[in-house]
């Protein structure tokens, strides 16, 4: 007797051939797919001990989300009318006012949302700029996912210079700061790596991530030619850091990178955080000689639909054309976006078509394949995940069709594509377990842990003013422009010492 067998829906493979089975089947034991073909030629051939009928759906590969952020589920929209400085809001929020606890809670909160979104695998980097100085953040926000059932791949790593920097943890209620020094944080990124790597069954995986691949640039936009004036002695020795960590627990690379930074890194070719084994997030604004390196490397890119890529597009059609590998992320859940990969997909292709005046690019099945199969690819994953084939993991969602915005029931991959959202996932499988049915968790308290995430970014709130950056201004109501009016963002705030009978 095997363990799962679902019947009766439209399969959509993502395997080489991209097959669509009609009245289609997958049976799975031990955490693997057994079978993959129509309902008449399993039904006879497997008994099992839970029997999904999923008449009215879509039977496809879990989602993978391969860039998203530990730490901004508790603060989505927060800062918005603020929007010029919400990294250094969010930055020194993360290094001075979140609890060891924050993070358990908001890895249950964003495990939940990406779970009831049909991603089975998330990409969560801790915090707006990495933050290793201690693994425990890590720890707490894998052993969330865990207890879930989301496969996670937890990301941290060194943030940018000057060093050393100052991190504040919380004890008994009160704010303790240490001054930390980059090899402290490369010590405690290792740690992660170590307890975290291939953890959980090989449901939790760890990649070295420093915040960005060149540091001596600007961090978040592309950095014009003029401005390029060659790699500085910290970028090189960063980069020879990651790449030794790398080797030295055989794991991959993440990071962000913008235009100029590919190529400043290459110049360094021996450490270049360019290859197979690494995939960059955002590469906006790079120009067509930085999308060949990538391309040439063979470096993994993943890329998010937002406002950004009107200042400076990442060039996703060109990367695609000279053969990279290229996977749509979410970058969620803040400041203004989710956990929704069927949305993200759609905004993809709006993006690039206007953006190259050409309505054709990016059609749908494209997009689908690059929320699986190529994102599996862009994480490393490719050999266990993002088809439904047999001898692979069993990471299986299904999306309810029988819904007034998703009749009639035909053009299924165009249906999901372009009507398609994350509330109508139906079922989520993970590694062969049935961890939502009909929407209903089946791991952990739903309501309990929403209660907990409201009360822990509540008091987070509090703790760190966040509050100024939650009303709305005058202009929210009635007007085509918004202004603030008022400063509301002072650095002073944010001016950190050692203080008396603190910890160093």
């Amino acid at each position: 007797m095997i363990d799962l067998l679902l019947l009766h829906g439209t399969v959509i493979t993502m395997d080489k051939d991209r097959r669509i089975l009609q009245d289609g089947a997958v049976a799975i034991n031990k955490g693997r797919i057994l079978a993959v073909d129509t309902t008449e030629r399993l039904i006879g051939k497997f008994e099992a001990k839970k029997v999904l009928d999923c008449s009215h759906q879509c039977i496809l590969p879990g989602l993978i989300d391969v860039h998203g952020h530990g730490g901004h589920s508790m603060f989505k929209t927060i800062a918005m009318e603020n929007i010029d400085f919400w990294m250094p809001i969010m930055t020194n929020t993360y290094k001075h006012f979140v609890t060891d606890d924050f993070w358990y809670y908001e890895g249950k909160l964003s495990a939940l949302e990406r779970l009831k979104a049909g991603i089975t695998t998330g990409v969560s980097v801790l915090g707006s700029m990495p933050r290793s100085d201690d693994p425990i953040f890590a720890i707490n926000h894998a052993k969330a996912y865990a207890e879930v059932g989301v496969r996670e791949v937890v990301c941290t790593g060194p943030c940018n210079p000057p060093w050393p920097h100052l991190f504040s943890r919380w004890i008994d209620g009160k704010r303790v700061t240490k001054e930390v020094t980059y090899e402290e944080v490369i010590k405690g990124a290792e740690a992660v790596i170590e307890a975290l790597n291939h953890a959980n069954h090989d449901k939790t995986r760890a990649f070295i991530t420093p915040f960005v691949i060149v540091t001596s640039v600007d961090p978040s936009s592309p950095t014009s030619p003029p401005r390029l004036y060659g790699l500085t002695d910290h970028d090189r020795y960063q980069a020879k850091k990651i790449r030794e960590i790398a080797r030295k627990y055989n794991t991959r690379i993440h990071s962000d990178a913008f235009g100029g930074m590919i190529h400043l890194a290459i110049q360094d070719k021996e450490n270049a955080l360019l290859g197979p084994d690494v995939h960059l997030q955002h590469c906006r604004g790079i120009s067509f000689d930085e999308a060949k390196i990538l391309a040439e490397t063979g470096t993994n890119v993943s890329a998010s639909p937002g406002f950004t890529q009107v200042h400076a597009r990442t060039p996703v059609i060109e990367l695609l054309e000279l053969g990279a590998t290229v996977a749509i992320s979410t970058d969620g859940t803040s400041p203004s976006t989710s956990f929704d990969l069927f949305q993200a997909m759609r905004k993809t292709q709006f993006i690039h078509q206007a953006a190259l005046r050409d309505e054709y690019y990016l059609p749908p099945g494209k997009l689908l394949e690059m929320v699986t199969i190529d994102a599996a690819k862009c994480i490393g994953w490719d050999d266990e995940l993002g088809s439904l084939e047999v001898g692979k993991k069993a990471d299986v969602i299904t999306v309810n069709l029988n819904q007034p915005h998703l009749t009639p029931e035909f053009m299924h991959v165009h249906r999901l594509v372009y009507q398609a959202v994350a509330n109508d996932v139906e079922h989520t499988i993970v590694d062969g377990n049935l961890i939502m049915e009909g929407r209903t968790v089946l791991t952990v308290d739903e309501g309990a842990s929403l209660n907990e995430a409201n009360e822990e970014a509540r008091s987070t709130i509090k703790r760190a003013g966040l509050e100024k950056y939650m009303q709305p201004t005058k202009y929210f109501w009635g007007h085509t422009r918004a202004y603030v009016d008022e400063k509301r963002y002072n650095e002073e705030d944010y001016d950190f010492t050692i203080q008396k009978g603190e910890i160093e």
